[in-house]
């Protein structure tokens, strides 16, 4: 059915120290049912549609005189009783003196003047008032739903046939955990099929077409952006995957996921972000060196925050946050390049999928995830060259002679051959090109078949010695390591210390320093859809004090928004308090401080996702925009 839009019922109450006062409070404390009893001049129909969700907002006056608001409380209506009064359940009590900006904020919502639109004698009056009737329910629905959260301890058998003729050690997709039930995923797929589609059907991996590797986009089409660098994990992965007789299907929606969570500009964006974060850009935020040393607001990583685009970002349905992958494709994804110590999963996953992804080993558990995080080393190794040997800060003989070592005879010698035979060769447009594209092959080539074979000797132990050994099954042989490192250094120095990647990193800085302040300072800068997102986590807190005293930044009394967003990007808060508040004590909750310091932390995380999320060119505009 469709979900029309209700009315707000307003009920003014003139003073606290009467029935219909104690009976909204006791609604409220008891989470029961109680009624208003409508007078004749209310004029209040009850043939209003009860399916349309319609809301109660009682407003109680210090005194009648002065109209001064003592509080509020928000609910439901339930239903008129046979006496045609009204029936309702309260769930949220707003008091001025701990509430006051937001209790103000709704008023101004309201289109109609409470005195001069309520005829004498009437006291509710019901109205279809779309921004606060939205505002009211979002707030309603948040506490209706915080515990309210329906997990999967065993996943649906699809009509997929499995197949049988997997690794012993390869992920089943019978052994797959997805948290919320989903009736709408195909069940003629399997569960990682579906992962897989979800995946490459979002937005945030349509918008990796659009990011920079190395090189920006404006050296030329011919550098790879994350879109091309993801293909190319996907197919180094599925090749590896593949010989080792392991989920292809987990294997590719890891491989397609990995990357989700990178900045625009390249690991520049990604330093930067972090850097900001622990205090070593200055963008505003007021904290001492030793909030920012202890990570007061977090930091940054892309692995982490492709995770979190997975599980809260994305929206999909509203049955369950992010894209409800299951717990292997988020392991993968987390665990294809180094955990950080000191950042902090919680800002990232959800307690739910923290307990399913083993995160104080920080080897993946999935062969399949394994699989993924050594193809993006050598898929890495392959553009590495690539992007050194055709932006021309290396030449093919400058590279054939850092490999003239013994490690890396073997790798010279196919490099050394296919050379020759594309220079004894006629009728070829560009020989260079057609060298540089052989040579990448081979490297890749080279790593892709030496992990195959090393791998199948590890999966090869017993169980017990494969286990003890503390090491990634799907690794590089030891000589193979060596060489690996041994590639990434030579020629990564030749690219990252490049004069045109070093412009760009600086610009790239330059960019996202700018972005970041000037939203941390004044957050109305920020997309709506960033704006609600911001208003929703604070009305999602699982703090109370935060929950209640939330104000949406995007609209309403300009004044009240501008002092709401003055308390949290520069009130001062008292490090101790929100040290022992950290640390577990929870005599603090209520504590202004407590409340400010998690309205700037929620702010400071959204402007940090919002970043995060952009195309290089989204993020250029924003830019010129705002300089």
């Amino acid at each position: 059915m469709m979900n029309i839009m209700g009315k707000v019922f307003i009920i003014k109450n003139n003073n606290d120290n009467n029935d219909i006062y104690k009976f909204a409070k006791e609604s409220y404390d008891k989470k029961i049912e109680r009624y208003y009893n409508i007078k004749m001049k209310d004029n209040v129909e009850d043939s209003t549609n009860l399916e349309r969700n319609n809301v109660i907002l009682f407003i109680t006056y210090k005194n009648a005189k002065d109209r001064d608001i003592n509080d509020i409380f928000i609910g439901k209506l339930i239903r008129f009783n046979e006496q045609h009064n009204i029936v309702y359940k309260n769930m949220i009590h707003l008091e001025s003196k701990y509430h006051d900006r937001v209790i103000k904020s709704l008023i101004d919502k309201i289109d109609l003047d409470l005195e001069a639109d309520f005829d004498d004698g009437c006291y509710v009056l019901a109205n279809e008032m779309k921004t606060l009737y939205e505002e009211l329910r979002e707030r309603i629905y948040v506490v209706e739903n915080k515990d309210n959260e329906c997990l999967l301890s065993n996943i649906e058998n699809n009509l997929y046939v499995e197949n049988n003729n997997l690794h012993k050690l390869a992920q089943n997709d019978n052994q797959a955990i997805r948290l919320y039930f989903n009736n709408d995923i195909d069940k003629r797929k399997t569960n990682f099929q579906n992962d897989r589609e979800s995946i490459v059907s979002c937005m945030s991996f349509r918008r990796l077409v659009d990011k920079t590797q190395v090189f920006t986009t404006k050296k030329g089409d011919y550098y790879r952006t994350r879109m091309t660098h993801t293909l190319e994990v996907n197919q180094i992965a599925k090749a590896i995957a593949y010989a080792l007789d392991l989920n292809l299907d987990l294997t590719e929606a890891i491989a397609v996921a990995h990357d989700l969570g990178h900045t625009p500009f390249g690991h520049q964006g990604e330093r930067t972000l972090d850097r900001i974060l622990c205090g070593k850009i200055d963008v505003g935020i007021p904290a001492t060196q030793n909030m920012f040393k202890n990570r007061w607001f977090g930091g940054f990583k892309h692995n982490y925050q492709s995770a979190k685009i997975l599980t809260k970002i994305e929206e999909k349905s509203v049955k369950y946050p992010g894209l409800n992958v299951c717990a292997q494709v988020v392991e993968g994804v987390l665990k294809h390049t180094k955990l950080k110590s000191n950042i902090n999963i919680n800002d990232f996953v959800s307690k739910e999928y923290i307990d399913k992804i083993f995160i104080d080993d920080p080897i993946c558990s999935s062969l399949e995830g394994q699989v993924v995080a050594i193809a993006d080393e050598i898929a890495q190794r392959g553009h590495d060259v690539d992007d050194a040997l055709t932006s021309g800060v290396m030449t093919i003989n400058e590279l054939k002679d850092r490999l003239k070592i013994n490690k890396c005879n073997d790798l010279l010698h196919k490099i050394t051959k296919e050379c020759q035979l594309i220079e004894k060769s006629c009728l070829i447009v560009d020989k260079n090109k057609l060298k540089i594209s052989k040579i990448v092959s081979i490297i890749v080539n080279y790593f892709t078949q030496h992990v195959i074979d090393s791998s199948l000797e590890n999966l090869s132990q017993n169980d017990s010695e494969l286990y003890s050994q503390k090491l990634p099954a799907i690794r590089f042989s030891d000589d193979d390591e060596k060489i690996n490192k041994y590639l990434e250094k030579v020629v990564q120095k030749k690219v990252i210390c490049n004069t045109t990647v070093a412009s760009a990193d600086y610009n790239a800085s330059v960019i996202i320093t700018k972005l970041f302040s000037c939203y941390y300072n004044n957050p109305r800068l920020l997309h709506e859809g960033t704006q609600r997102k911001i208003f929703l986590e604070m009305l999602r807190h699982e703090n109370v004090g935060v929950s209640n005293s939330a104000v949406f930044l995007g609209d309403g009394d300009i004044d009240l928004i501008n002092d709401e967003i003055e308390i949290i990007t520069k009130q001062e808060i008292n490090e101790k308090i929100i040290d022992r508040y950290l640390n577990d004590c929870n005599e603090n909750l209520n504590e202004n401080d407590v409340i400010v310091y998690e309205k700037r932390r929620i702010l400071i995380r959204s402007i940090t996702d919002y970043i995060a999320g952009m195309t290089d060119g989204y993020a250029l505009n924003e830019y010129e925009k705002l300089k």
